[in-house]
């Protein structure tokens, strides 16, 4: 990566997305102490009814307004018009690939200043509340796994973002995309796939088993996900703290690797009104099919699926012939609206592009 590190490239990007990063920063502080004072707040009622004094990290929705903001950092410092800032850089002594992870780079360097920042609101509110956190369990510890969340997830958001962006050429359809359409679609995906494994009995069979082999506390500690829920020091375990690092490490090298192959494929030349190439073109519109069509089973099919699974009072996986007509009706459901949805997005994108 050092390679293509270019200081006139990083004075660039800063200069232009200096404005954003400093009120994101100051609206980020006001967030970051938002949410210590309101753990505290809790932690201090939850003491007087249950004596519990546990400091507990925090649940990862009050981080959305973060990515948010690296959102609104990222575009606001490319402008307007995303491909011709592109070309007017490729066509000076810059390299596409050179622009491109120049960006990661910056926007990386972006997180550490976000992160400085939180570690400041979390040291003053310790000074702020010294005599009170001295009979709580993990503040320290709690705030260190909260700087680690930020780093990874951060680190993964951001590539997310990069990776998304170079599927389009319209900053504005880019925007909308990485904020409603490309997550909402994964999330439709992924129900999906969980209802079809909940039906079949392949994640009951799995809880079923976990349970009978199982006790109580061990449930308890094998299911506390450390990096994703909101949890107390004595909840996390080292070995699972270390399992979950890599893991996230492991999905952040995915990651950076889609990601170069989509920067090799993103060609100036090949741009439309939309999307970066065709290509790209045809893998959203797959996506956005695929969920339609997903999103439209559960509406549809779900309680024909249901009605199966609770004709005998109790729920039971599908087996036998109902097992059939429930996998053939839904993945029916998936391909008939998945493929209306196709051609009709294909038509306005034809007329548009």
């Amino acid at each position: 990566m050092k390679k293509y590190l270019n200081k006139g490239l990083l004075y660039t990007w800063f200069n232009a997305a200096k404005v954003p990063i400093i009120i994101g920063i100051f609206i980020w502080g006001f967030i970051a102490n938002s949410i210590i004072e309101s753990n505290l707040t809790y932690l201090k009622n939850q003491i007087s009814d249950s004596f519990f004094n546990g400091f507990r990290t925090t649940n990862l929705e009050s981080y959305v307004m973060l990515g948010v903001i690296f959102i609104a950092i990222y575009f606001i410092s490319q402008g307007i018009n995303k491909r011709n800032t592109n070309m007017f850089l490729s066509s000076g002594p810059y390299t596409k690939r050179q622009i491109k992870y120049n960006e990661l780079i910056s926007i990386l360097i972006t997180l550490v200043f976000f992160i400085v920042t939180y570690v400041y609101i979390a040291f003053m509110a310790y000074i702020r509340n010294r005599g009170f956190l001295a009979i709580v369990d993990g503040y320290g510890a709690i705030i260190l796994i909260e700087i680690v969340r930020m780093i990874l997830i951060g680190i993964i958001g951001i590539v997310f973002m990069l990776t998304v962006d170079l599927l389009f050429s319209n900053s504005a359809i880019g925007f909308i995309s990485m904020i409603f359409i490309i997550p909402i679609s994964i999330f439709a995906l992924f129900t999906k796939l969980y209802t079809t494994l909940n039906y079949i009995g392949v994640l009951n069979n799995f809880r079923l088993s976990y349970l009978f082999n199982s006790s109580d506390d061990e449930i308890q500690k094998n299911t506390a996900k450390i990096l994703l829920e909101c949890v107390s020091l004595r909840d996390v375990t080292v070995r699972e703290l270390s399992i979950e690092i890599i893991i996230a490490l492991s999905i952040i090298v995915i990651m950076i690797f889609i990601f170069n192959i989509a920067q090799r494929r993103y060609k100036l030349e090949h741009c439309n009104k939309i999307f970066s190439s065709k290509l790209n073109e045809n893998i959203i519109v797959i996506l956005v099919s695929t969920a339609l069509g997903s999103f439209a089973s559960l509406f549809f099919v779900s309680e024909f699926i249901n009605n199966m699974q609770y004709k005998s009072g109790d729920y039971v996986p599908l087996t036998g012939v109902d097992l059939v007509k429930g996998l053939g009706a839904d993945i029916l459901c998936v391909v008939i609206v998945g493929f209306i949805a196709y051609k009709i997005m294909k038509k306005i994108l034809k007329n548009i592009v």
